[in-house]
């Protein structure tokens, strides 16, 4: 019951050096892992890549800054292939080892059965709550002390925002499904 699932993975990789955006577009459409440069200067400050893994590709998001961000994957294993592929494609340019890091993993957690969530609104009170069902099928709780964001649906899906590691994130589902509990919610 205090399982979750990662559905996306929010990871920067930090190059320790400002990006020639330009440059790094130029090199990057040379590369046969890249499907997609975008530089457009006047409309974005940033370079939007994908690059392709196995049968997808995934958004990359290159910074003047020198980080880049990584969005899409659904494993650490698969985020490390990606930042493997990257560094990889960036040799030319790199004077330092990047370094990756977590930023947020999106992750989905089932409560086995049928959420009430107008009483969950009630119990949870209006300032950590955001409800409005003619808006969207959801509700979104930002828990007390926690940066954690849920989004739980009727259905008893709960979806799991504001942590980096999958630990934390099974963490703060039974600390939802505790809460819950102690609000005479679940069977």
């Amino acid at each position: 019951m205090t399982e979750v699932t990662i559905a996306n993975i929010v990871g920067v990789l930090d190059f320790h050096r400002e990006l020639d955006l330009k440059a790094v577009a130029d090199l990057l459409e040379s590369t046969d892992t890249v499907s997609e440069v975008n530089y457009s200067p006047a409309e974005n400050h940033w370079l939007q890549t994908r690059f392709k893994i196995d049968n997808e590709s995934k958004y990359v998001a290159f910074y003047r800054s020198g980080t880049c961000a990584i969005v899409g994957c659904n494993s650490i294993q698969k985020l490390n292939e990606i930042s493997e592929r990257i560094i990889d494609s960036m040799s030319p340019v790199i004077r330092e080892s990047p370094t990756l890091e977590v930023k947020n993993l999106v992750c989905v957690g089932e409560i086995k059965q049928n959420l009430n969530l107008e009483r969950i609104a009630i119990e949870a009170g209006l300032e950590q709550i955001e409800y409005e069902p003619e808006q969207f099928p959801g509700l979104i709780y930002r828990a007390i002390n926690s940066q954690a964001v849920y989004l739980i649906f009727a259905s008893g899906k709960v979806v799991i925002t504001g942590t980096s590691t999958i630990d934390g994130a099974e963490q703060l589902f039974r600390d939802l499904i505790s809460e819950l509990s102690e609000w005479g919610i679940l069977d």
